[in-house]
């Protein structure tokens, strides 16, 4: 499975549209998803680390985090530059992030052996996309 989290640089952003963004998002997925507390399998969340007054991304693109839970889960970052915060276009920037984690999530469980299942994730973040792009 798949959620969403943020780390913000800055104050600021916790009011911002980028914040608005990915609360929608989050809440669209959560919503289609249910609770992290049951899953057994396999997960990923999504990190978006946005740059802020306080600090800006030290990366670019998307990295493994720290994995939890007994290697149930790993964290794949995400990094929101100024560039992509200035860029306005954040719901595409989500999704494609999304969808990024996901494949990196299959490869990182691959690896050790295990099965991420990546069609329901996939399935989430597409019908997250829809809710979204619906209103």
């Amino acid at each position: 499975m798949i959620s969403i989290g943020a780390v913000y640089h800055g104050p600021e952003l916790e009011v911002s549209e980028v914040n608005r963004s990915l609360m929608e998002a989050s809440k669209a997925l959560r919503g289609f998803r249910g609770g992290l507390e049951a899953i057994d399998t396999p997960w990923v969340n999504a990190v978006f680390v946005v740059s802020g007054s306080l600090a800006h991304v030290d990366f670019d693109g998307l990295e493994y985090g720290d994995c939890s839970r007994a290697n149930k889960g790993v964290v794949v970052k995400v990094a929101m530059s100024r560039k992509i915060i200035d860029g306005g276009e954040f719901f595409a920037f989500i999704i494609n992030s999304l969808r990024g984690a996901n494949a990196m999530a299959f490869e990182f469980f691959r690896q050790k052996g295990q099965e991420f299942p990546l069609r329901s994730a996939e399935d989430l973040v597409t019908r997250t996309e829809a809710k979204i792009l619906a209103g």
